[in-house]
C-alpha cells in the first residue's frame, strides 16, 4: 500500500507538469509552488497548524458571491469572516485594500458598530522597482475597493498611503483585528508587521495572507517563521493564512534588536 501511495504522488510530477510549463509557464508554477506548499503543511515544515477560533454551531456567515481576484481563496475567507464572527472585533485594520473583496467580508459579518479600517496606495500609484513582479501586478491591475461599491457597502474608512510611510500612532492600542495582505517583500512584510503590533491591543489577534508560498514569496515565510522563534505563530491548514495572538507580537516586537 505504501509503495502505492508513493508512485502516486510521484505521478504529480510527470510528463504533463512539462508540458504544462511549456505551455503555460505561470500556471506551472502556481501549480508547483502549491505542491511544495502542501508538502511543507503534511510534513510539519514550517509554522504549526491550529485554528483561531471555534464558531458556535449555530452561528452562519455571509460572502460576496463574486470573487475579483487578488489571491484571497473562499476558503480564505470563510476563516476570516467565522473569526470576525465569532470574536466580534471593535475595530479591524486592513493592510492592503487592493479589490476590497476581505474589505466586504469584514463589513457583512462584523457588528454594526464595528470600525473597518483599509489601507492601500493611492490611485494611479505607479509600479514600484523593488516590488516583486507579482505585487507590481497586482498594483497595475486593481480596481481599488470596486467590491464594496458594488454591494453598497461604504461603513469603512480608506487610507491612501504607501504602508512605508504610514504613521499608525493614531491607531496605537486601538485594533482588535489585523490584517496583513499588502506588499510581500521582506522589507514591506517587517514594515507592515511592526506598525501593525503597534495598532494590536494586547488581547486582539493578526493574520497574515501568502504563507507558505515559495519562490519571490518565500522571503514572507521565512520572516514568519523567524518571528515564531519568540512566540506562538501558526498556519491554518490548506491555506496561505498565518495568524498569531497579539499579546505575544506585541512582547517580542517592543524588545531591543
Amino acid at each position: 500500500m505504501r509503495l502505492f501511495e508513493i508512485v502516486d504522488a510521484l505521478s504529480c510530477f510527470n510528463v504533463k507538469t512539462l508540458n504544462l510549463a511549456l505551455r503555460n509557464p505561470r500556471s506551472a508554477r502556481h501549480y508547483i509552488s502549491h505542491c511544495a506548499k502542501t508538502y511543507d503543511e503534511l510534513a510539519g515544515k514550517g509554522l504549526p497548524s491550529r485554528s483561531p477560533v471555534t464558531p458556535e454551531p449555530t452561528a452562519t456567515i455571509t460572502l460576496p458571491a463574486y470573487h475579483s481576484g487578488g489571491g484571497m481563496s473562499f476558503a480564505e475567507m470563510v476563516i476570516l469572516a467565522r473569526v470576525v464572527k465569532t470574536r466580534k472585533p471593535k475595530t479591524i485594520f486592513e493592510m492592503g485594500t487592493y479589490n476590497g473583496l476581505t474589505t466586504a467580508v469584514f463589513m457583512l459579518n462584523c457588528e454594526p458598530d464595528t470600525s473597518v479600517i483599509t489601507l492601500d496606495l493611492p490611485p494611479k500609484t505607479e509600479a514600484g522597482s523593488d516590488n516583486i513582479s507579482s505585487d507590481n501586478e497586482l498594483i497595475s491591475s486593481r480596481n481599488l475597493a470596486s467590491v464594496p461599491h458594488a454591494l453598497g457597502l461604504s461603513r469603512y474608512k480608506q487610507l491612501l498611503c504607501d504602508s512605508m510611510s504610514f504613521d499608525p500612532s493614531p491607531y496605537a492600542n486601538s485594533v482588535d483585528f489585523g490584517l496583513v495582505d499588502a506588499a510581500h517583500d521582506r522589507i514591506h512584510a517587517q514594515n507592515d508587521t511592526e506598525k501593525m503590533a503597534r495598532m494590536i491591543k494586547d488581547d486582539g489577534i493578526v493574520f497574515w495572507h501568502d504563507y507558505g508560498g515559495k519562490g519571490i514569496l518565500r522571503p514572507l515565510a521565512s520572516y514568519l517563521e523567524k518571528l515564531s522563534d519568540n512566540f506562538p505563530l501558526y498556519r491554518i491548514p490548506e491555506t496561505s493564512l498565518a495568524w498569531a495572538p497579539a499579546q505575544g507580537l506585541k512582547a517580542a516586537l517592543a524588545k531591543p534588536r
